[in-house]
């Protein structure tokens, strides 16, 4: 989407002076200070400079330009979850320079906390590491990170010893990144068979593509000689989940926690049944030790024959159980999302990968319109669009009240606002229930026409909200 209208076409209850935000907004019935400020914005498009600059620096003089991102992108979605689930000695620390990831992991935390509810649950749901760093970092200290970038280059700065020697302590993995992958590169991976650990797993195997960081990932284990898949990495792990619940873990599957709308803990007990069913089918014993934890797990894999669609059979009998599935039907969206959610290895319940490169697309576009050049908005008048697109955000938000609606399209620089205020979970949280009375998020993989359409929904509704002015 382009931007489109000027300053003047905003609704009439928003200040004409571009040089600062209203002190307030109304937003439904309510009154509410900015929920996004300038500087936040500011950082967050230099933020969005630097990832289109990795990315050009990734892609440069490769013969298949998309195919090199994405196999950087695995590599990054990697090491996050070697981040976010190593060890750390005690609480994370506060906010400074040391604690700060290096950029790629920053890209693929900063595309995580778009999803908020997807974030909000898998901190909640486990008692894991990873669960316990996701709290503890459910609000991006925008311009820190953004602080970290030359506002020139958008190279990152030279790190700080001290800041390497956090990340290489906590991950186990080297600081910097490489932008490019050797056919000699290789991941350590544990089997989901037999959980022995493959030191040598390719990360791209030349004119295959059966590498960790190809889509048609494959590998035979060193020791039990039997293949396993990404997919059959998220069967295990969804196995291994039941087994931790029936141990007495706390342990709620992703996909079944969260209320779809509001965003709030309403269904504990989807889990419960999910649980029960399984044990049921399977005639499962008891689990007591951590060791029947890991043999349970396998064992639980191989009756479901290491297929995520049989895990999704065994949650649509579980939770609607009037419905009968029959062969050839859709996945209720329920349903879908927990098929989603165990898909791939890794901790996260979203295919982070994915995710990203439907961020690229965004990035292209605020490229096109000139908004990640760092001299776009150094002062003054300048900085009149920022201004702009962070009243329009209030003004968007104040549609979604009016028409009662879930979901509508936003504009470019809208979009970009919304984006810079999820990066506060908490805050995105807390903001939109109390104005809204639920968590709006997005859907970037509407069909072209249901999106045009849904775009043209939204503009008429602005102009009759706002009675001037084009959306």
């Amino acid at each position: 989407m382009s931007e489109r209208g000027t300053y003047d076409e905003l609704p009439p209850h928003y200040t004409d002076d571009v040089s600062n935000v209203p002190p307030t907004f109304q937003i439904g019935i309510h009154v509410s200070p900015p929920l996004v400020t300038l500087t936040e914005v500011q950082a967050h498009l230099r933020l969005l400079s630097a990832f289109a600059v990795l990315k050009s620096h990734v892609e440069r003089g490769m013969e298949d330009p998309q195919c090199a991102w994405e196999v950087f992108l695995h590599k990054a979605v990697y090491r996050f979850d070697r981040f976010m689930s190593g060890k750390w000695t005690g609480p994370f620390p506060s906010w400074c320079e040391e604690v700060v990831p290096p950029l790629d992991v920053v890209m693929v935390w900063h595309t995580y906390l778009l999803n908020p509810k997807r974030y909000y649950e898998d901190s909640i749901r486990s008692e894991t590491t990873f669960a316990r760093r996701l709290a503890a970092m459910q609000s991006m200290p925008i311009t820190l990170i953004a602080s970290l970038i030359d506002p020139v280059s958008l190279e990152p700065t030279l790190p700080s010893y001290y800041r390497e020697a956090f990340f290489e302590l906590t991950s186990g993995l080297q600081f910097m990144y490489s932008i490019h992958t050797r056919t000699e590169d290789v991941v350590e991976l544990t089997c989901p068979r037999c959980d022995a650990p493959n030191a040598r797993v390719p990360w791209i195997v030349s004119g295959v593509g059966t590498g960790f960081g190809e889509a048609g990932f494959t590998y035979t284990c060193e020791r039990c000689e039997r293949e396993f898949t990404r997919a059959m990495m998220g069967v295990r792990k969804f196995c291994e989940e039941v087994a931790r619940r029936r141990a007495g873990e706390k342990v709620y599957f992703a996909g079944t926690l969260i209320d779809g709308k509001e965003g709030e803990i309403v269904a504990k007990m989807r889990s419960f049944h999910i649980v029960q069913r399984i044990v049921h089918m399977f005639k499962l014993s008891k689990v007591y030790e951590e060791d029947d934890i890991i043999f349970q797990a396998t064992e639980l894999a191989k009756n479901m024959q290491w297929s995520t669609h049989e895990i999704a059979l065994h949650v649509h009998h579980a939770l609607i159980p009037q419905k009968k599935f029959r062969h050839g039907d859709h996945f209720f969206p329920r349903v879908q999302e927990v098929f989603d959610a165990y898909s791939g290895a890794g901790h996260a319940s979203l295919d982070l990968v994915t995710c990203i490169l439907h961020q690229s697309v965004f990035l292209q576009a605020l490229e096109d319109m000139g908004w990640l050049d760092p001299r776009r908005f150094h002062s003054g008048c300048a900085q009149a669009p920022i201004f702009r697109a962070i009243a329009r955000y209030h003004a968007f938000m104040d549609l979604i009240v009016a028409k009662n609606a879930g979901f509508l399209i936003p504009t470019l620089d809208i979009d970009l606002v919304w984006h810079t205020h999820q990066l506060s979970n908490e805050n995105y949280r807390e903001d939109t229930l109390r104005l809204l009375g639920h968590i709006p998020g997005h859907d970037d993989l509407l069909q072209p026409a249901v999106f045009q359409e849904m775009f043209r929904a939204t503009a008429t509704g602005w102009m009759n909200r706002f009675a001037k002015g084009e959306y």
